[in-house]
C-alpha cells in the first residue's frame, strides 16, 4: 500500500533558528503535550502547536515512526550497482516495497544504497534472491547487516535547542525467535501514518484505555521497539550534503570509536556492521563539499579508524518509508507494517 499525496507544495528551504529549536525539543518526545513543548521553548502551547502545524503543512518537517532496532528486526545496508542507464528503473521497482525503507543515490562504485528492514534473516535472503538480484537491471550488490545501532535520526539535534543528544547503543537485531506482537504492530501501523495520533485512536485500535495506550507507546519507544523522530526536508541550505563513510576498526576498539564518532554534531547515523569489508558505517551531514576531507581527517585522527570507502549521497528517493520526487518534495509514504504479508 502506498499512501500518495499528489498535491504539489511549494517548499521553503529555510528553517529558522526558532524552527530548529522547536524541532530539537520535539526530538526528545515527538508525542509530548504542547504545553510541555511550549514551556521548554518559552512560548504558549497554542503557539508551539501553530509553529509545528506550519512546518508540517509546508513539508518542512514531520514525525517519522518506524519499527525499532530492538524489535527483533534484521537491518541490512545494501549497496547496489545498476546496469548503465537503469538507475531510475531500479528505483521505481523498489520504492513502493515496504521492506526497502530507504533508497539513496550515491557516488562511487555503487549507484544506490538501500536500507532494508525485515522480520528475520529468512525474509532477507528471500528478498535478496527473489527480489533484488533477480531484477534484470541489478548488476551487482553488496550486503552488510547492522549488528548495533549507535546513532540514528532520532538522536540528531541541530544545536539550536536546549537539549543535547544522548547516544545509547541499540542492538541491530535480537534473537531469531523474536517477533512483533500484534499490539506493537497495530501501534506502529497507526503511528507510521501519524506520529502524533491521538491516544483515543490508539486506544480504540488496541482495545485498551487511553491511559494504557499512552503507557504502551511510551514503553515501546523507551525500550527501542518503536523509534520516533523528527525529519526535516531534503532541500535545505544548512546541511545540503551527506557523506557516507565505510570504515574498519579493530574489534576491541569498535565501540569506543563509534561512541567518539557519534558525539560529533554533524553525524546523522552510526552503526556497527557484519558480513562485509567494513565493520563501521556513518553518515555525516555537510554544509559544503569542501568540508568532506576535513571531516574524514577528524574522524580518523585517533588512528583507530580506517576509511575503506566513501560516497556522497546525491538524492533520496525514499527515507524511512517517506517517498520523494526528483525535486526533493515528499510525495507519499509506504507503511512498513502493511508489508507483513508480502
Amino acid at each position: 500500500m502506498f499512501d500518495m499525496d499528489l498535491q504539489v507544495r511549494e517548499v521553503s528551504p529555510v528553517l529558522s533558528e526558532s524552527d530548529l529549536a522547536l524541532i530539537d525539543v520535539m526530538q526528545e518526545d515527538p508525542r509530548a503535550p504542547w504545553a510541555q513543548i511550549g514551556q521548554t521553548i518559552g512560548v504558549s502551547a497554542p503557539t508551539a502547536r501553530r509553529r509545528w502545524e506550519r512546518l508540517q503543512s509546508d513539508d518542512s518537517a514531520w514525525v517519522t515512526t518506524h519499527v525499532g532496532w530492538n524489535s527483533g528486526v534484521v537491518t541490512a545496508i545494501v549497496a547496489v550497482q545498476c546496469r548503465p542507464g537503469s538507475v531510475e528503473t531500479v528505483i521505481e521497482a523498489f520504492v513502493t516495497h515496504p521492506r526497502v525503507v530507504t533508497i539513496a543515490e550515491i557516488t562511487g562504485d555503487h549507484d544506490l544504497m538501500l536500507t532494508v528492514l525485515v522480520p528475520d534473516v529468512h525474509e532477507l535472503r528471500r528478498f535478496l534472491r527473489l527480489g533484488l538480484t533477480s531484477h534484470a537491471d541489478v548488476a551487482r550488490m553488496r550486503t552488510m547487516l547492522v549488528t548495533r545501532m549507535f546513532l540514528d535520526g532520532s538522536h540528531w539535534r541541530s544545536g539550536f535547542g536546549t537539549s543535547s543528544r544522548q547516544v545509547e547503543a541499540r542492538d541491530g537485531s535480537t534473537s531469531p525467535s523474536a517477533s512483533l506482537s500484534p499490539a506493537l504492530a497495530t501501534a506502529i501501523s497507526i503511528l507510521e501514518r501519524n506520529g502524533r495520533a491521538p491516544s483515543s485512536e490508539l486506544a480504540s485500535a488496541l482495545g485498551v484505555s487511553e491511559a494504557h495506550a499512552r503507557r504502551f507507546v511510551h514503553r515501546a519507544v523507551r525500550s527501542g521497539h518503536i523509534v520516533q523522530r523528527i525529519d526535516v526536508q531534503l532541500e535545505q541550505p544548512r546541511w545540503p550534503y551527506s557523506l557516507v563513510l565505510w570504515m574498519v576498526v579493530p574489534a576491541g576498539r569498535l565501540y569506543s570509536a563509534a561512541a567518539r564518532i557519534s558525539q560529533r554534531q554533524s553525524v546523522r547515523a552510526c552503526a556497527a556492521l557484519a558480513g562485509g569489508s567494513a565493520n563501521l558505517y556513518a553518515i555525516v551531514w555537510l554544509s559544503s563539499l569542501a568540508e568532506a576531507p576535513d571531516v574524514e581527517m577528524q574522524i580518523v585522527q585517533d588512528g583507530d579508524v580506517r576509511v575503506v570507502e566513501r560516497s556522497i549521497m546525491l538524492h533520496y528517493s525514499k527515507r524511512m518509508g517517506h517517498v520523494f520526487d526528483g525535486s526533493q518534495r515528499r510525495t507519499g509514504h509506504v507503511p512498513w507494517v502493511d508489508g507483513a504479508a508480502t
